[in-house]
């Protein structure tokens, strides 16, 4: 029998008391669509949300009271999320999960196109030459694809929910012939660097940009330039806007 909201409270409060954590008296739990995340948690006011992916509705209840443990151990700080759960983390690396949450991913998402021929600029071109510079050929090609909106909050993005090897989407404000070429290399760089480096998990939160990442990315021949480039597509977009084009300006893109 599915796993549904009732059930799931009543775990999250069995789980609490294995480990002993103390839990805000409401609890509000649902399942929802998510991209990405296997569930998320907000505290706020004296109650505790939290949203399953969808993904899970049919899962088997020991997997459901092994996220529970994850959930709670996340939620409470009375242990580390890794350490318990474990028959939880052995389902999310299981292919009919995995596969489930592609499907759902690409048919629910609406922020790429999987096209990685741009205007003004080839991924899987960008792609093969960075590899062959900097990873020797060593990766395989993931699904490459453009935003399909300008966006100002960050330059690209690397997925591992797609299989077999990933999903790299870099910003549309990139695929223009006025941006350097060395621009589009180093921003595809940083995110191929994303398929070899490992997420650390600190407090319970995944932590992509550790030291050691940071250290690989300044291998970029001119890692150096790309701040102050960044800096002109803003300017540029910027100006675009002032004349009536569509959008927003929002935050700077963040690497």
């Amino acid at each position: 029998m599915p796993t549904g909201p009732s059930e799931m409270e009543g775990l999250l409060r069995e789980a609490a008391r294995g480990l002993r954590a103390r839990l805000p008296r409401r609890l509000q739990v649902s399942f929802r669509p998510l991209a990405e995340a296997y569930f998320r948690t907000t505290a706020r006011g004296g109650e505790l949300r939290v949203v399953v992916n969808d993904a899970f509705d049919d899962a088997p209840v020991g997997v459901m009271a092994s996220m529970a443990e994850v959930i709670v151990a996340r939620a409470s700080g009375a242990a580390r999320p890794r350490e318990v759960g474990i028959r939880f983390w052995a389902y999310v690396e299981t292919d009919p999960l995995r596969e489930r949450m592609q499907r759902n991913y690409l048919a629910r998402q609406r922020s790429f196109d999987p096209e990685p021929n741009g205007r003004a600029w080839d991924l899987d071109d960008l792609f093969d030459r960075v590899n062959e510079e900097y990873f020797e050929g060593a990766l395989e090609r993931p699904m490459l694809g453009w935003t399909r909106r300008p966006i100002t909050y960050r330059w690209g993005w690397y997925s591992s929910m797609v299989r077999p090897h990933g999903l790299i989407v870099i910003n549309c404000l990139l695929d223009d012939p006025q941006v350097p070429e060395f621009v589009l290399e180093g921003t595809m760089h940083h995110e191929m660097l994303h398929m070899l480096k490992d997420t650390k998990v600190v407090n319970g939160r995944r932590v992509v940009h550790t030291s050691e990442f940071r250290r690989a990315e300044m291998d970029f021949d001119r890692y150096g330039e790309l701040r102050p480039e960044y800096r002109k597509v803003l300017n540029r977009y910027a100006r675009r806007l002032s004349r009536g084009s569509q959008g927003s300006r929002g935050r700077r893109p963040r690497r």
